[in-house]
């Protein structure tokens, strides 16, 4: 499988796993002896893309103008991931158990151990903004939001909500934090979140306790 088509995929999930790739390569630049003028590169593609993503996913701002510059910053940021996938894995200091949790092509298939059910609770904190609200996952205490989790530990986690008088809905994220976006119409009312880690099969560990938030 080559560093193209590991990209092969819609665009949430592929914006999900250009940040974790960066993320981990700014956590591990030293360690993994990486060149910080590619990564410098890396961070300009990627928050280009991010930022024309986010406008074209707005329905308040989407229209042909965002999705062509959609469209340019990730073909953009695809070719040059494209590359230095392949230089991450052909990069020794770099361990298998890294390339698989950023999702790319283990050097070794079939000798990882699956990452087991979760057996933390997790905590849930909402920061608001408008008709915003971007959920954060963090370990009870001890850990705070941050924005992409870690190897070995969780895959990512799921958020339960409900929006009064709609029905119960779930997403799953890989990143730590995830932002909705309201109707005006939903205004005043409440919404009810409740979110769980997750392993790579999406085995859900145990549920947090129930976050109200009023919309607007």
């Amino acid at each position: 499988m080559s560093g193209q088509s590991t990209l092969n995929k819609p665009d949430a999930p592929f914006i999900a796993q250009a940040e974790t790739i960066n993320a981990q390569c700014h956590l591990h630049a030293n360690e993994w002896a990486l060149d910080p003028s590619v990564l410098a590169t890396f961070d300009i593609k990627l928050s280009t893309a991010k930022t024309a993503y986010d406008a074209n996913n707005d329905p308040s701002t989407k229209n042909a103008i965002t999705a062509a510059n959609k469209q340019a910053a990730f073909g953009d940021l695809k070719y040059f991931l494209s590359m230095y996938i392949n230089t991450l894995e052909g990069n020794s200091n770099v361990p298998d158990s890294a390339l698989q949790y950023m999702k790319l092509r283990p050097r070794h298939p079939g000798r990882h151990d699956p990452l087991p059910r979760p057996t933390d609770i997790l905590t849930l904190s909402v920061v608001r903004q408008h008709d915003e609200m971007t959920v954060y996952a963090s370990m009870p205490e001890h850990d705070q939001p941050t924005s992409s989790v870690g190897p070995k530990k969780h895959y990512g986690f799921m958020i339960r909500y409900t929006i009064e008088g709609g029905l119960q809905q779930t997403l799953t994220t890989t990143r730590l934090h995830h932002t909705f976006f309201f109707d005006r119409e939903d205004e005043g009312k409440k919404v009810t979140f409740a979110g769980a880690w997750i392993n790579p099969r999406l085995e859900t560990g145990p549920w947090s306790e129930d976050m109200e938030e009023v919309i607007g």
